[in-house]
């Protein structure tokens, strides 16, 4: 694509016209209707002055390469979702410390006791009877619940 084929579709897209343009420019609107034509070529400093009016750089308008579609900066999060992100990260951080303390004291109390059923072992009376039961319990729906946010807001990441 020519340089004068690059101004005129950039213009257009930019939403000026020839007249606008040159106003812009401070220079007529034959000189922009030559630049466009291929008739002229605009000096350095109307260069530069084209590629801040239209939003372009140097290189799209000089350099012989299709003009590349213009970068869509992400929108920041909305705050109720960092929020959430945040909520179901500590859950799971607290369902794991959780979980973990439930396992280790139903590990510990095994390791010292004599008292156990048989049909169940050591760990499985600890969990069962004792207070590590719920803890691991409790630890293991956290994590089952941070889980289930966390894919929640996934999904809402790729509707975005």
């Amino acid at each position: 694509m020519r340089i004068g084929e690059k101004i005129a579709s950039c213009r257009r897209s930019a939403g000026f016209s020839q007249e606008a343009l040159a106003a812009q420019l401070g220079v007529s609107r034959q000189a922009v209707s030559r630049w466009e034509t291929g008739e002229s070529l605009p000096d350095t400093e109307k260069v530069l002055q084209l590629c801040r009016i239209l939003h372009i750089s140097a290189d799209e308008l000089l350099l012989d390469k299709p003009p590349e579609p213009a970068a869509t900066s992400r929108p920041p999060r909305p705050l109720w979702r960092r929020w959430f992100r945040r909520v179901y990260l500590w859950m799971g951080g607290l369902g794991v410390l959780m979980a973990l303390a439930g396992l280790t004291g139903a590990v510990f109390w095994a390791l010292r006791t004599d008292q156990w059923f048989s049909d169940i072992g050591r760990i499985g009376t600890a969990l069962l009877y004792h207070w590590m039961g719920p803890i691991a319990a409790g630890g293991g729906c956290l994590m089952m619940l941070a889980l289930l946010l966390l894919v929640f807001d996934v999904l809402l990441s790729r509707l975005d």
